[in-house]
């Protein structure tokens, strides 16, 4: 069981866990809308850490927000749990979020997907051979169709041209969300998943200020590819010779 705060309303196990089921369809509907919308962002010029600070920046602020008009009690937090959320937000939210999006913006998303979905059975053998847990045979079953069905989505066998660097901050991306589920597990115990996804945020965010100072980010990018944009035939203005047959 699980003795964290919750922010949720107290209800019967079957409500909670229809609503459990619903949150995890919602989430799973965002995260491919964010897939998509992440990409188009990208080939618009923003670069993956610019994406990811300013991505983090604004979650930690809308979730500072609802935390503190709904249960500002949960801000507390002692120097020893200080460092595990500072890693937290480090390793399991800055760059995992980071390498996420330089695998978007080097390979397809189902592909990127593909590999960084693989984080659910590191999960797995991390419970088996590190902390001797019996995995039920369910959950081997499970992982190996979510994996296939991943597979079977991006149409792996048609053949797809991989870039060295998008493969690797894939992977690199999987381990990475592998320890943000084993510590979010962990730390689930003592604290409710609102706050501590704010002090995800919140530390990631201050990471990225460190690498960038958000007055260096380039608020204006949005604007440079329409400069390059050429003149449509209707705007052109008329030849010299029409200009002449005119007259």
């Amino acid at each position: 069981m699980v003795d964290a705060p919750t922010l949720l309303p107290e209800g019967r196990p079957d409500d909670r866990a229809r609503l459990g089921y619903a949150m995890v369809a919602t989430a799973a509907t965002l995260f491919a809308v964010n897939g998509s919308v992440s990409k188009v962002v990208l080939d618009s010029g923003l670069s993956s850490l610019e994406l990811a600070q300013l991505r983090a920046a604004c979650a930690a602020l809308g979730l500072l927000a609802f935390v503190v008009a709904f249960a500002p009690a949960s801000l507390r937090v002692g120097r020893r749990e200080l460092l595990f959320l500072a890693a937290f937000g480090i390793v399991g939210v800055a760059l995992v979020q980071w390498l996420y999006f330089v695998a978007i913006h080097n390979l397809p998303v189902g592909v990127a997907l593909l590999i960084e979905f693989t984080a659910p059975l590191f999960v797995a053998l991390f419970a088996r051979f590190v902390y001797r847990e019996h995995i039920r045979r369910r959950i081997w079953v499970a992982v190996v169709l979510c994996i296939a069905g991943l597979a079977v989505v991006v149409e792996i066998w048609a053949g797809v041209a991989f870039s060295t660097t998008g493969v690797t901050a894939a992977l690199a991306g999987a381990l990475g969300l592998t320890a943000y589920l084993l510590m979010a597990e962990r730390e689930r115990r003592h604290r409710d998943p609102v706050s501590l996804s704010f002090y995800g945020f919140l530390f990631a965010a201050a990471l990225w200020a460190v690498v960038q100072s958000l007055w260096r980010f380039p608020w204006r990018c949005s604007t440079t590819p329409s400069r390059s944009r050429a003149p449509s035939p209707s705007t052109s203005p008329p030849s010299g010779r029409s200009s002449r047959s005119s007259s």
